[in-house]
């Protein structure tokens, strides 16, 4: 079918009804739609569906070709056709369904190696006779924001007396900050690119060792580097030595590499045992995704209720709002993984995307300091965006006053989404709440290791499974390159392809 006109009739018929009074009928609906994969849950009950919208979402899903494709993304099949790569994320999870075997060993090799390096980074004399105190993380994007997220989420779990900091951003404060305090005998800079020729790393790169060397001379400094790239040869060239460059495949995208070597960072400042918990609660889900039923199939649902909002009823954004300190990034970390992967213009045949397809605009923040912000606007504004609660169970119930709040805060703002408000008085028509308005409850059972791999994975198999129904690729992200070609174009002193205004606001900034 055509996913739009094969939708439309049921955002026709449901458009009308009040969704309170949907939401309130239960039954057959309740247990359509609601999902669990291990320990995450999906309550979609305050979504604008019924059983009969399911049932059609379901069938695009089938036509799209849902069985096929995702047993060819775990065998290692061209997934990623306009790259010629599979995307190897859930393999590096376990690479036991690829069919490349060479592919397979070198994956559980150079996990063996990360684990190891990052084990001996824990004794008192792993940086030339010193201990690792402090690790920076260089890198951008994908390299940046993935390992950034794991590293707060996970904070419970980190190793004592190691520090973690990142470093993407090109504004020298970014390298000052992450240095702060930092002593050079017992400093590890890992520079993770999977090119190894990102500029932003690569100049970064250069200032952290020009750092170590005014500190320790040029051998000091090279015994503080460690590489993650799938370029080990210009890791070389840059001065790091081979024993502590650690590759991963071309098929690892930036926005799934933390799962490789290039969450090196992460192994070394929480330790082996808690990374490995990481990927084992990943597994999990890829097990269930691999497996599952589709109308049993909790990424797959998730997906499609995204495809309903943005394909079917054309709403352009979502909210994602974490009600857990701790996942206070994970609406930015979402918004790079859905947006670089689903923000395209064509059909994998190159033909056009029609209107309201190719992902929805993601944004959103931490509750409850959110209720006291945006929330009004998502509450009485013109436009409707369905909201995401991130929820943890283990915290709200774990008998603190001020969680259960927390708790009761989330479930709260559910209900008034829901149900709304009518105002009354002479102010009636401003303290009215019109109601009606969508979102999901995505219930994590605990925020630990296990926990916080299966969630991203969820999310990970959505995209996939949005960009298949859209028929797009969600692994290439060729928007990315202009801006980089033409900030090296100034740079070089290339002025011939800026327009005047530009030129003006180059000449401003001295390039």
């Amino acid at each position: 079918m055509k996913l739009q006109s094969g939708l439309a009739l049921h955002v026709r018929r449901l458009a009308g009804e009040d969704l309170a009074s949907l939401v309130r009928e239960g039954g057959a609906r309740d247990a359509a739609l609601q999902w669990r994969a291990g320990p995450v849950a999906l309550d979609a009950r305050h979504q604008r569906l019924d059983t009969d919208a399911m049932a059609a979402l379901l069938a695009a899903a089938q036509e799209a070709g849902f069985d096929a494709a995702r047993k060819a993304l775990f065998a290692g099949d061209i997934v990623n056709p306009t790259e010629g790569r599979p995307a190897l994320h859930a393999a590096l999870r376990d690479p036991s369904e690829l069919a490349d075997r060479g592919m397979a060993a070198r994956i559980l090799e150079a996990r063996t190696r990360t684990a190891a390096f990052a084990q001996a980074c824990a004794a008192p004399d792993a940086l030339d006779g010193h201990p690792v105190r402090r690790i920076v993380n260089i890198g951008i994007g994908g390299s940046d924001l993935g390992p950034r997220l794991v590293y707060d989420a996970m904070k419970a779990f980190r190793r004592e007396g190691v520090e973690l900091r990142f470093v993407s951003n090109l504004d020298p404060a970014d390298l000052e900050d992450a240095l702060e305090g930092a002593m050079p005998e017992t400093t590890l800079i890992c520079l993770t690119s999977k090119s190894f020729t990102t500029s932003e790393t690569l100049m970064n790169g250069r200032a952290a060792k020009a750092w170590l060397v005014e500190k320790l001379g040029e051998a000091g400094a090279n015994a503080r580097l460690a590489a993650a790239t799938a370029a080990p040869d210009k890791a070389e060239a840059f001065g790091v030595d081979p024993a502590r460059i650690f590759p991963f495949e071309e098929g690892v995208g930036g926005r799934y590499s933390f799962w490789s070597a290039a969450g090196l960072c992460l192994e070394i400042a929480l330790g082996p045992e808690v990374f490995a918990k990481i990927l084992k609660g990943a597994r999990g889900i890829d097990t269930h995704f691999l497996t599952a039923p589709a109308e049993e199939n909790l990424p797959l649902a998730k997906a499609l209720i995204d495809v309903w909002n943005r394909a079917g009823r054309g709403l352009l954004a979502r909210c994602v709002a974490a009600y857990s300190s701790r996942l206070a990034l994970l609406p930015a970390y979402l918004q790079q993984l859905e947006m670089e992967s689903l923000g395209k213009p064509v059909r994998l045949d190159g033909s056009p995307l029609p209107a309201h397809s190719g992902g929805q605009l993601v944004w959103g923040g931490k509750g409850s300091d959110i209720q006291h912000s945006f929330f009004q606007w998502l509450h009485q504004g013109v436009d409707e965006v369905p909201v995401d609660f991130i929820a943890v169970k283990a915290l709200y119930t774990s008998g603190d006053e001020r969680a259960k709040a927390l708790g009761a805060n989330l479930v709260a703002q559910t209900a008034a989404l829901l149900d709304g408000h009518d105002g009354t008085g002479e102010m009636a028509s401003h303290k009215t709440l019109p109601g009606g308005r969508a979102s999901s409850v995505i219930t994590l059972d605990a925020l630990d290791p296990e926990g916080l791999g299966a969630l991203i994975a969820v999310h990970e198999h959505k995209v996939f499974c949005e960009g298949l129904v859209y028929g797009l690729n969600p692994f290439d992200q060729w928007g990315v390159e202009l801006g980089k070609v033409l900030a090296t174009d100034l740079l070089n002193g290339n002025h011939s392809r800026f327009d005047g205004a530009s030129l003006d606001l180059a000449r401003t900034f001295k390039l």
